[in-house]
């Protein structure tokens, strides 16, 4: 029976430590997924990313390798992105990096595979990204883009900023809504 309990405990302290491990990252995404959702303005996202520029695809890039790896994350943000009024390929820019050139997997790669592999990470990570940018803008016409944006916006509620524009972050928190 002693046995029985330690092993138990064994396999509950493993479930926990996995648990916490995937939360903080679920966490964290959904996170920066609301404050974009609450925060930022569709005018501002249109100003800062809604062109696939070079700007614009360095700002999702960016972004994406500072925030969090969990794909599940990446997408809400992706999606929040892309509602708020992001261009297509900066936010699959933002998707890309946040699950390809994070800075806590090149931490890990670099613990146990060693520099080299970072820095192939990297590259890869960012050759992707500009892989992407070509085809889409290749392939994509603006109608087609236009029309997936406002589905999105659709599936997604509407826009809850044209009731809220005149509103501070303040009254935004406070608020039921």
């Amino acid at each position: 029976m002693s046995e029985f309990l330690t092993q138990w405990q064994e396999a509950a302290h493993t479930t926990l430590g996995l648990f916490w491990m995937a939360f903080w990252a679920f966490a964290l995404g959904y996170l920066i997924s609301s404050m974009i959702q609450v925060f930022v303005t569709k005018e501002r996202m249109q100003k800062s990313m809604g062109k696939a520029g070079p700007k614009s695809v360095a700002l999702g890039t960016f972004f994406g390798f500072i925030s969090s790896s969990c794909s599940f994350a990446a997408l809400s943000t992706t999606r929040a992105l892309f509602v708020k009024g992001a261009g297509l390929v900066p936010s699959l820019a933002f998707m890309l990096a946040s699950t390809n050139l994070v800075v806590e997997l090149g931490i890990i790669i670099s613990i146990f595979l060693g520099w080299q592999f970072v820095v192939g990470e990297y590259v890869g990570g960012i050759l992707l990204i500009l892989a992407v940018w070509l085809l889409v803008k290749l392939t994509c016409k603006k109608e087609l883009e236009e029309k997936a944006q406002s589905h999105a916006k659709k599936a997604e509620g509407g826009d809850s900023q044209a009731n809220s524009k005149e509103k501070g972050w303040k009254d935004k928190i406070m608020s039921k809504a």
